[in-house]
C-alpha cells in the first residue's frame, strides 16, 4: 500500500472517531436536564428554622412536663440521697451522670426581685432551696431535654439542637415571664410547673417554668 493510500485511511478513521465521540457529546447534551437556580434551590433539603420547630413543639413539650411532673418535694429528698436512682425513676438521663426533670412546686415566695423568685415549699428539705429564674436567669437545657421526646438525633448538628433550647427559652420569656410581676408576688402563693436539670449549685432547685399560676 502506498504512503498517500495509508495517510488516506488514517485520516478517515480519525475522522470517524470525531465524528462519533461529537455524536456522543451531542447525545449527552440531549439527555442532560438543566435545571435553573431557582429550580436547583427547590431540589436542596430545606435549611432548619429553629423558631418554626420551637413554636410547633413548645406547647407539646409543655404538655409532657405536665404530664410527667414530679412533685418537688418528692423528688429533693430522692436526688438528695441517689442521684442515678432519681434520675431513672423520675428524670431522663443525660448521660455523663446528669438528668433532666419535669416537676412541679407549690409554695409560697419568700423572695422576689428581677432574678428569681425564691419559693418555700412545705415539706421540702431544710437544707434545700428552690428558686425559679427570669428573664436573663433562665439558664441551662432542662426544658427541651426533660420528657425525652426531643433527641440529638433528631437534628443535623449541635448547632440546631442548641438553637432549639434557645428557641424554647424565647417562648418561656415572652409567654411565661413577661407577664410575672415579681414586686407583686411576695407572700403569694404559685404553682410552678417545668423542669430541673443537675449539675447546678448544690441544694438548689433551679425549675424553668413552663407555667406560672398564682392563687387567688
Amino acid at each position: 500500500m502506498s504512503t498517500l493510500s495509508r495517510g488516506s485511511s488514517r485520516l478517515v478513521k480519525n475522522v470517524t472517531a470525531l465524528v462519533i465521540g461529537l455524536a456522543l457529546v451531542v447525545a449527552m447534551v440531549a439527555s442532560t436536564k438543566f435545571l435553573s437556580p431557582a429550580a436547583s434551590a427547590a431540589r436542596q433539603p430545606a435549611q432548619f428554622d429553629a423558631k418554626t420547630y420551637a413554636e410547633k413543639n413548645f406547647p407539646l413539650v409543655a404538655a409532657k412536663i405536665a404530664q410527667k411532673a414530679t412533685d418537688i418535694k418528692v423528688l429533693a429528698p430522692a436526688v438528695d440521697q441517689n442521684l442515678a436512682a432519681a434520675g431513672a425513676k423520675y428524670g431522663n438521663d443525660l448521660g455523663a451522670g446528669q438528668f433532666a426533670f419535669p416537676v412541679t412546686a407549690t409554695g409560697t415566695v419568700t423572695q422576689a426581685d428581677t432574678v428569681f423568685l425564691v419559693v418555700s415549699v412545705p415539706g421540702f428539705p431544710a437544707k434545700d432551696t428552690v428558686r425559679i429564674p427570669l428573664d436573663m436567669a433562665l439558664s441551662g437545657l432542662p426544658v427541651r431535654d426533660a420528657t425525652g421526646s426531643i433527641k440529638f438525633g433528631d437534628f443535623t448538628d449541635q448547632t440546631d439542637y442548641q438553637s432549639v433550647a434557645n428557641e424554647f427559652k424565647i417562648i418561656m420569656q415572652k409567654s411565661v415571664l413577661a407577664p410575672v410581676q415579681p414586686s407583686t408576688l411576695k407572700g403569694k402563693r404559685i404553682t410552678v410547673v417545668g423542669a430541673w436539670g443537675s449539675g447546678g449549685p448544690p441544694n438548689s432547685y433551679i425549675i424553668q417554668p413552663v407555667s406560672i399560676k398564682v392563687a387567688s
